[in-house]
């Protein structure tokens, strides 16, 4: 988990005098939308011995998260910065990560206590990111995740700005991950990154990893200066598509991808049929887009009444 901090929009950082907070991670944002469409979830995660600390359990709590294993050790919370596009700049991330407490203590995890009674474990490739302790605890939990027979699903989440001068590394732990998965949330260019090919596209990963099951993914589309949102899910019978459509309103865009992640888990865990499952989670990642802040509480009925 992390924080994050933005200036008003169409303001720059170095012209903010006041940053709006929002708790923050892919795996948190994942938690808190499961949890709000009614199906159980549990974090694990290690956080600060501090306000900020509390801050991020405060929010998984009020949204039904089980925080049971969320440890606290001393040390600092990740953060990162974001600045909305404005004329004459892009906007973009900026990442204050290192040194966190999960980041040092992430091998604190008992992982046959944090997956007891589970059925899904879900991972993120912005965890694998963070350095040697971090990826040493994803390979434990996987390995105990597969030993206790749970189905696993990896979001690629791959973050250029996070694998600086190690990109070759971060493409060699993205397909060791992902050959554990069975749902993997992944784009082509996440094909051609984990195959170290640049003709590969998502079916390709289907012979190089066995263990999938399904492949999932959004795209957006610009048309007339709108945005548009449509999704894909493809397994080794065939593949679901949705076609684009319009993105409104268009509030927030982080935490739009968790929020899909979510809503596909939410039918899949219910055994729903692949194309109920995928317009289920195309219609909640559309929504997020209107929610401020970085997950959804939107509930089963909020998405279908829509």
């Amino acid at each position: 988990m992390l924080l994050r901090l933005a200036p008003a929009a169409g303001t720059a950082l170095r012209d903010a005098e006041a940053l709006s907070l929002h708790v923050a991670g892919a795996e948190a944002n994942v938690a808190i939308s499961l949890a709000s469409l009614g199906t159980s979830a549990r974090m694990a995660t290690i956080l600060p011995e501090n306000a900020l600390g509390d801050r991020a359990l405060h929010s998984l709590r009020a949204h039904g998260v089980d925080t049971a294993f969320c440890l606290r050790r001393p040390g600092r919370m990740g953060l990162f910065y974001i600045e909305s596009p404005r004329a004459g700049r892009e906007g973009g991330f900026f990442y204050d990560r290192a040194g966190s407490a999960f980041a040092c203590e992430a091998l604190a995890m008992d992982w046959e206590q944090v997956l007891a009674g589970a059925t899904w474990l879900h991972l993120s490739g912005l965890t694998a990111a963070l350095g040697d302790v971090a990826v040493a605890a994803l390979r434990e939990a996987i390995a105990c995740a597969q030993a206790l027979g749970l189905a696993i699903s990896f979001d690629c989440n791959f973050r250029p700005l996070m694998w600086e001068g190690r990109q070759q590394e971060g493409a060699a732990l993205l397909r060791e991950i992902a050959g554990a998965a069975r749902l993997l949330f992944a784009s082509d260019w996440d094909a051609r990154l984990i195959l170290g090919d640049d003709t590969a596209h998502i079916s390709s990963l289907f012979p190089a990893l066995p263990a999938l099951r399904w492949i999932a993914s959004t795209s957006r589309t610009d048309h007339d200066a709108m945005p548009w949102l449509g999704a894909m899910l493809t397994s080794r019978a065939g593949t679901t598509t949705i076609p684009p459509a319009l993105i409104t309103p268009f509030i927030d865009r982080v935490g739009a991808g968790d929020a899909f992640a979510a809503g596909l888990l939410h039918a899949l865990a219910a055994e729903w049929d692949d194309a109920r499952a995928l317009h289920f989670a195309h219609r909640a990642c559309l929504m997020k887009h209107g929610i401020a802040g970085d997950f959804s509480t939107l509930s089963v009925s909020d998405i279908l009444d829509d």
